[in-house]
């Protein structure tokens, strides 16, 4: 689960939520015998090795894609926050989400640096000039998602695997969409989904947080905030009246929201459908998003 406030930020960072674009990026080196051109998500062209072997990832949901696609055994480094697979935790650390130690990174050897592209565009510079290839990914809704856990798999040369991650995911959406194309949408729960208690903070339309609130069948009441992972007030809360109210953090437990001021009128904390899911499942664009979407599912519909 997510960590406590002083660390929230950290932790969101961590998922890459906080989306800002990175600048231009310094050119690439010249293409090695039998590399393969790439395009990654930032427009850059790259030069990659044919079959990496020696791979580092400054990026959990990254992390978990590579070993979901069967490459976790190539992984030589990871930034701390890659906790998932169990075994991302014994890889060598160089660093944090925001920073990582140059030297570590090239005393590792690696011949593919994977990120998310989301808040690293200073130490991307930094690992650029390391002459490594370096592919960042940003995933802005679902579609994008296993877009990258193809790519992912064409990258390190694990098609196949990658293909069946994909065909599960793929699977679990079309299960729930299934129970939700059922539901009329006037029967569809006002949602709250709560990834900072302080800041208090929500996501909106142009993340694939919100439209996986949509495709669980909810419907998000912070969808036409100004910005897709954005602040509010709990006034704005209150007004709008949650039917469920999901806390995707451990910052606070449920009992807590419901002695804010003013929030025990809100629909949610009268009937008592104040849920807790695990951050990671949602958070990260990775191929647990599938089993997060159908865990939203069932916290909007089951019974108080």
């Amino acid at each position: 689960m997510s960590p406590k406030p002083k660390t929230f930020f950290r932790s969101l960072l961590a998922a890459g939520v906080l989306v800002i674009s990175c600048g231009k990026a310094a050119p690439p080196p010249p293409p090695e015998a039998g590399a393969r051109p790439f395009v990654d998500d930032l427009g850059r062209r790259l030069a990659l090795p044919p079959r990496p072997r020696r791979i580092i990832s400054t990026s959990p949901e990254v992390t978990e894609i590579l070993f979901a696609v069967g490459a976790g055994d190539r992984l030589v480094g990871v930034v701390r926050g890659c906790d998932w697979p169990p075994e991302a935790r014994e890889l060598p650390a160089v660093g944090d989400f925001s920073n990582v130690s140059l030297e570590r990174v090239a005393s590792l050897d690696p011949d593919l640096i994977l990120t998310t592209g989301h808040e690293q565009e200073r130490m991307m510079a930094q690992l650029e000039g390391l002459g490594v290839p370096l592919v960042a990914f940003m995933a802005a809704d679902v579609a994008s998602v296993r877009r990258n856990v193809a790519a992912v798999g064409e990258i390190v040369g694990e098609e196949e695997k990658a293909a069946a991650v994909v065909a599960a995911f793929d699977a679990e959406l079309a299960a729930v969409e299934a129970e939700v194309r059922s539901i009329p949408e006037a029967a569809r729960p006002r949602v709250y989904l709560e990834i900072s208690p302080e800041p208090l903070m929500t996501v909106a339309e142009g993340s694939f947080v919100h439209e996986a609130l949509l495709r669980a069948g909810g419907v998000n009441i912070g969808a036409d905030l100004p910005r897709p992972y954005c602040r509010l007030e709990p006034e704005l809360v209150i007004a709008r009246d949650p039917e469920v109210i999901v806390l995707a953090h451990s910052a606070v437990a449920p009992a807590a929201v419901t002695s804010r001021t003013g929030w025990e009128g809100i629909a949610a904390v009268r009937s008592g459908r104040i849920c807790e899911i695990n951050p990671d499942l949602i958070l990260r664009a990775g191929p647990r998003l599938g089993r997060g979407i159908a865990t939203l599912h069932e916290l909007f519909y089951r019974e108080p």
